[in-house]
């Protein structure tokens, strides 16, 4: 009876994460993005109550010891959390504070992005390209800044995209 702690915990953080943790094991075999998370988004308040239910269900039914019930909560929410600290981790290669005359900024339109995971990736690939110092991807618009510290070619920018799973177009 243990175990039903440790299944509640990964079937209701896995829901919670679905759009981040499932899309970044599809692409860590080289499927590209899933669409997860226009289709479970709306969900996710409902599958945060259906994993804290059976959770606090299952430690008053089955009085799991103190530190193995604090495990299965520290691992079900780095699995709730995922797509948020996957954003907090690449916020951190978007830096606006470059100022100089030698830079250059591009602006890119992303097509077929859908999640944390997807921005993610694009953000990898782009980041693999040599001269570009910052990359800014926004998930809500589809759009990419890159900055640069030398013109890069926009047939490398969209081979980059493309092997990442997604379309790209340079705006004007």
């Amino acid at each position: 009876m243990r175990y039903i702690n440790w299944i509640n915990g990964l079937i209701g953080g896995l829901l919670i994460s679905s759009c981040c943790l499932i899309q970044l094991s599809l692409n860590l075999f080289g499927i590209g993005c899933a669409g997860l998370n226009t289709l479970l988004l709306p969900y996710r308040p409902l599958f945060i109550s259906l994993t804290i239910i059976p959770l606090t269900y299952s430690f008053f039914r089955y009085r799991p010891s103190k530190w193995h019930f604090t495990i299965v909560i520290i691992f079900t929410l780095i699995l709730s959390f995922s797509p948020e600290l996957l954003r907090i981790y690449n916020n951190q290669f978007s830096r606006n504070n470059i100022i100089d005359d030698q830079v250059i900024i591009t602006h890119w339109k992303i097509i077929g992005m859908h999640c944390e995971a997807c921005r993610s990736a694009v953000i990898q690939s782009l980041r693999k390209l040599d001269g570009v110092l910052s990359v800014d991807v926004d998930l809500e618009t589809s759009q990419a800044k890159l900055i640069t510290n030398n013109n890069i070619n926009t047939d490398i920018v969209i081979q980059a995209v493309q092997s990442a799973g997604f379309q790209a177009y340079k705006l004007v």
